[in-house]
């Protein structure tokens, strides 16, 4: 039922967040040159060796203009009305378009309509500041302007790199195609079906148009968000499962015989809750269980008296209990043997248990400087019917271990 809420929930917000950032949360950036720290200039192509003439007018409305007398003479004349947008300069993929409203006139060669085109002039990869003339990296787009003002919207992925300019500054293979996150320059100027005469641009307006955060960073978020919250419910059922699987087990040895002297589950106890565990449904397997005995436990009382051994068993009970992951029970079966059941769990699992189990208890501390061992011996049962043959098994692979040399795991998978 929680996983239901939460996914309901954030099902929900992705779908405000994506509606609020698309329709609610618009942003307008002014590119017009007449915003503080833009600068507006007129531009023609004398510096190039032609003879065309530019300038900025001043209209009664207050709008911005330019005038170019273009001259023939040169191979391509041309003229600008350039917008330097500071020094920081501006990235344009932040935003969705630009959007200019503008009308151009002049004659033309094919008798069409004058083509405007519109430069952004951006940083190249590590380029420092500042930029020499003719070094910045050109992305252009020309279209047909009405003689008539006109709205025009254009994407940042419509603009491309200057054919012309490409040929002049081969790039590294890594460094080609648009870089328009530093762009310093925004120019409208002629197009290439212009004729020598009297040309004017006017521009109305020039704007940037987005969201407050960019879609992709906006989806990346709530990828995030969606990850971090499933991360964090399933961390909290696996804590709440946890808790479950330590109460139940709890109950289990409360339900159970205790041994005097570890206070751990005794025999009749186990036998008790295996056959409580036959009686369970398929679902509550696979069961592990581990049978352990301490190794030379009898030269042990023998050197050093019945006090000793016991405080062995007390010492090594509790370690069994403490260095256990999770709520698994834990007996005396007898004497100094050993059993921990573990529910759902394979006997793989419950094989790399024992062998930590064991490193564990090569490092502590024991009575009279004593070094303890066990051997150990696993076994799984798959299905209720199992069981019975489960403790025979793992009976079995522990006399196996002692066998072959004790302080080691065997298992029957």
């Amino acid at each position: 039922m929680a996983l239901r809420w939460l996914l309901a929930i954030l099902t929900v917000l992705t779908v405000l967040a994506l509606y609020a950032n698309e329709q609610g949360r618009t942003r307008w950036l002014p590119v017009d040159g007449r915003t503080p720290g833009q600068l507006l200039k007129a531009v023609d192509d004398q510096p190039d060796g032609g003879a065309s003439t530019a300038h900025l007018l001043k209209l009664p409305d207050g709008g911005v203009a330019m005038e170019c007398e273009l001259k023939a003479g040169f191979q391509w004349p041309y003229c600008e009305l350039q917008i330097d947008l500071g020094r920081a300069g501006i990235d344009f993929t932040q935003f969705s378009h630009v959007r200019f409203a503008l009308e151009a006139d002049g004659p033309t060669t094919d008798g069409k309509p004058p083509q405007v085109r519109v430069f952004l002039l951006g940083r190249r990869v590590g380029q420092a500041l500042p930029v020499p003339p003719g070094g910045y990296k050109p992305h252009e787009v020309v279209w047909s302007a009405s003689r008539a003002a006109s709205a025009v919207e254009l994407r940042p992925d419509q603009f491309v790199v200057s054919s012309w300019w490409m040929r002049e500054h081969p790039e590294r293979i890594e460094e080609i195609g648009p870089k328009l996150d530093q762009v310093h320059i925004l120019s409208i100027g002629t197009g290439g079906n212009v004729a020598p005469g009297l040309h004017r641009i006017r521009l109305y307006y020039a704007e940037l148009v987005g969201t407050w955060m960019p879609v992709g960073t906006l989806r990346l978020g709530l990828l995030l968000l969606w990850m971090v919250s499933l991360l964090v419910y399933l961390a909290l059922d696996a804590r709440a499962a946890h808790r479950r699987l330590r109460r139940h087990t709890d109950d289990l040895e409360q339900r159970v015989e205790r041994d005097p002297l570890t206070q751990l589950a005794n025999r009749a106890g186990v036998e008790r809750l295996v056959e409580e565990l036959r009686r369970q449904p398929d679902s509550s397997y696979p069961v592990s269980i581990v049978f352990l005995d301490i190794d030379r436990f009898k030269d042990i009382n023998d050197a050093h008296g019945h006090t000793v051994g016991d405080a062995v068993l007390v010492q090594f009970a509790g370690a069994l209990r403490h260095h256990l992951p999770r709520g698994d029970l834990v007996a005396r079966w007898g004497g100094e043997e050993f059993l921990i059941l573990m529910r759902q769990t394979t006997a793989a699992e419950a094989t790399s248990a024992a062998q930590r189990l064991r490193d564990r208890l090569a490092a502590e501390a024991w009575p009279e400087g004593l070094h303890i061992t066990a051997s150990w011996g696993v076994a799984e049962a798959g299905t209720p019917a199992e069981m019975a043959d489960c403790l025979q098994a793992a009976d079995a692979a522990m006399y196996r271990a002692k066998r072959d040399g004790r302080d080691r795991v065997e298992t029957r998978f």
